[in-house]
Formats: structure tokens, sequence, C-alpha cells
């Protein structure tokens, strides 16, 4: 009798540590779906950023690069298709609490004020401050042209860094 229940005790402890160690992974699995898609939805801010830096100093230069525009665009593709697959490997419910998470920062985010109720101050205040589109800078391998520390491709051949 007592062997009978040393046994079962045995039997029902291994039982709780299979449990526990399934939720264990349960939640570092979870946690790293998290970390994955804050570290995809970051890139995909630089590279907008980047492609909207591009566009901005192309157009302030008279300047036309297509080639160049389309492989920014190619890489913002690529990590928002990297993003829906991270989205995809999600259970529903860390899903739905991603999804509710976006929606509680879009209405966090202030809106812009309607073009015609500017104001003449809030137009200075723009023009004042200074706009950095630039950080530190490296030098592209193939034409040897100082480019953004942060760029995917450099900005005079295209090539990617």
């Amino acid at each position: 009798m007592f062997e009978l229940d040393i046994e079962m005790l045995k039997e029902q402890g291994l039982q709780l540590v299979d449990s526990a160690k399934k939720t264990a992974q349960d939640l570092a699995d979870k946690g790293k779906n998290k970390l994955d898609l804050l570290n995809q939805q970051a890139r995909l801010s630089k590279a907008q950023r980047q492609l909207g830096a591009l566009v901005y100093s192309l157009h302030k230069a008279g300047e036309e690069n297509p080639a160049l525009v389309e492989k920014y665009i190619n890489a913002v593709a690529e990590v928002e298709k990297a993003i829906e697959e991270i989205k995809a490997n999600m259970t529903d419910d860390e899903r739905a609490e991603v999804e509710a998470q976006e929606t509680a920062e879009t209405e966090e985010a202030p809106a812009e004020e309607p073009a015609a109720e500017k104001t003449v101050e809030s137009e200075e205040t723009i023009e004042e401050e200074p706009v950095h589109l630039r950080g530190e800078t490296k030098i592209c391998p193939v034409c040897k042209a100082e480019v953004d520390g942060d760029a995917m491709f450099c900005n005079h051949c295209g090539a990617q860094l």
C-alpha cells in the first residue's frame, strides 16, 4: 500500500513537472513572438523613415532615382511581410492582444490640425525647428560615397549596405 502511494505521488509529480514545462515553454514562445514583432515593427518604422528621407532629399535636389526608391519600397514590403508572418504564427489570443494594443496606440496619437486651422505661430515653430534627417555616416563599399549610417542602400549608386 505504501509503495502504491509513492508510485502514485511520483506519477503526479511527473505530470506536474510536464505541465509546468509546457506552460513555461508557451510563455517563452509568446514572449519571443512579441519580441520578434516589436523588432520587426522597429525595422519597419526605420525603413519607412529612410524611404521618406530619400524621397525628400531627391525631391529637394530636383533629382529622380526610381530604382533606388523601388529598392526602399521593396525593403519596406519585406519587413511588412515578416510582420504578417509573425502575426500568422501567433495564437488568436496573442493576435487579438497585439491588435488591441495597436488600436490603443493609434487612438492615443495626437491628431493633426486641419490645414485651414493652422496658426501662423505653429507654422513658424515648424520652420524654426531643425530637421535632422541624418545621423552618423558610413562609406558605401561600392562607390565610396558617404551615406547615412542607418541607410539600407546607398543613395548614390543604390548598392545594398
